[in-house]
């Protein structure tokens, strides 16, 4: 008797590895693709701001009359579209910029 309670507590067991095994792996799955969707919205923001700061670099190499007494341009830099595009996915507002 003893050794069929043992038996049954033993594929209880292993079932439930099986099942967490099983978890474990969509978890894996699900965090990879975490991961790489992170890297790719690094990577565009990356680009994002190197965009801006080109654009900066831009402005600065412009005649000192279209600057304001603060040292910025009296006019804004145009946002290239993409930046706009992604800028409105990520609920972040230009008017500022």
């Amino acid at each position: 008797m003893a050794k069929k309670t043992t038996d049954k507590a033993l594929k209880k067991l292993k079932k439930a590895v099986g099942r967490l095994e099983e978890q474990n792996e969509r978890l894996t799955e699900t965090l990879e693709r975490a991961c790489e969707e992170q890297a790719a919205a690094l990577r565009e923001i990356r680009a994002l701001l190197e965009e801006r700061h080109a654009a900066r670099e831009t402005t600065r190499d412009e005649p000192a009359r279209d600057r304001s007494p603060d040292g910025g341009s009296t006019e804004r830099p145009e946002v290239p579209e993409v930046a706009r595009r992604r800028a409105e996915e990520l609920g972040v507002d230009l008017s500022g910029v």
